[in-house]
């Protein structure tokens, strides 16, 4: 049975209700308005709650940043002598810096922020990955730091992922043509991210594999974007990283991030996440 679905006949026919409308108004405002028919949710208890999975998006606002960082920084956080950090040149590698407004989803709306290392497994990296070396069609990223501004969010990614997160301020600006990500905690900022609206352009699905460990084990999921308008862009012009005095901030700082190398900002789309699907040693 759908998650949609309540158990008693009065809940079941309010549970379809909404189900429609919500549906209706999704596909007013995305590219791709058949990007969750017929796939069957499962339902899980999960500490009194009801969960299912895979985890509907419905309606996502992404800011996306990619900057190059010293090969040698990075690799100390890598949690795994497995994971091998995608190389630019033999002396660097790449960090992405994410932010997402989760307007409307199967746990309800919330903000979140990635930091991540994008990696091989397994295996070194080759060489002058974007230029001599294709990007991978499917990236596999190790997830470092993922603050949210939900409760929920970070228990069921803590619990059930291995998601590295904690709960932080996490608010979205518009200003002309800019788009900023603020992130705080406790009332230290930690970054600001301001990017600039462009451009829309359609871009197709894609897919992503986080990373995490738990329990001395490596877990994957996956996450699927849909379809979307997106403004892609290369260069610091369209991108301003602020750094402030919070440690994860410090952090940041001491890994010296240097130029950008891509940039993304998506107004509107969907995702979905699965539950793990699988689990390797991290020795």
């Amino acid at each position: 049975m759908s998650f949609h679905n309540e158990i008693n006949c009065s809940g079941h026919w309010v549970g379809i209700l909404r189900h429609c409308l919500r549906r209706r108004s999704i596909k007013q405002n995305v590219d791709d308005p058949t990007f969750f028919e017929q796939i069957e949710q499962v339902k899980w208890s999960w500490h009194h709650q009801t969960l299912v999975f895979p985890v509907f998006y419905y309606e996502v606002t992404t800011l996306a940043c990619q900057f190059l960082a010293p090969l040698e920084q990075v690799q100390r956080i890598l949690p795994s002598q497995r994971m091998h950090p995608l190389r630019i040149t033999p002396w660097h590698c790449v960090v992405n810096i994410s932010a997402f407004e989760y307007h409307q989803s199967d746990i309800g709306p919330y903000n979140e922020l990635s930091v991540g290392v994008p990696i091989v497994l397994d295996r070194p990296s080759p060489l002058f990955v974007g230029t001599l070396s294709p990007v991978p069609t499917v990236p596999q990223v190790y997830i470092h730091q993922l603050p949210v501004t939900t409760e929920i969010a970070r228990d069921a990614g803590i619990e059930l992922y291995g998601f590295p997160k904690f709960l932080a301020d996490i608010a979205f600006e518009r200003e002309g043509p800019l788009v900023r990500c603020r992130l705080e905690k406790d009332g230290q900022s930690i970054l600001t991210l301001t990017g600039r609206e462009g451009q829309l352009k359609k871009t197709p699905r894609s897919r992503i594999h986080p990373f995490t460990v738990r329990t001395n084990h490596m877990l994957r999921c996956e996450i699927i974007v849909s379809e979307r308008q997106q403004v892609t862009g290369r260069g610091t012009s369209d991108v301003r990283l602020e750094l402030g005095e919070h440690p994860m901030a410090q952090e940041l700082a001491d890994w010296k991030l240097g130029p950008v190398l891509g940039y993304q900002y998506a107004p509107h789309h969907q995702v979905i996440l699965t539950q793990a699907l699988e689990s390797f040693a991290a020795c």
